[in-house]
């Protein structure tokens, strides 16, 4: 795994948490929550097998 991948690995889920504080802030809603969430993860997804 290269540092690139690490860093991957570690901001996605520091993004997850901060998209589920937002939502409990109520400063999004359940909807956008659910969709940034998947977004983040497909796009840390993608970026991470294109490192490969």
């Amino acid at each position: 795994m290269n540092e690139q991948q690490v860093g991957l690995v570690t901001l996605t889920p520091v993004l997850l948490i901060f998209i589920f504080f937002m939502y409990r802030q109520g400063a999004i809603p359940k909807t956008g929550a659910v969709v940034a969430a998947l977004l983040s993860i497909a796009i840390a997804t993608a970026m991470f097998v294109g490192q490969i």
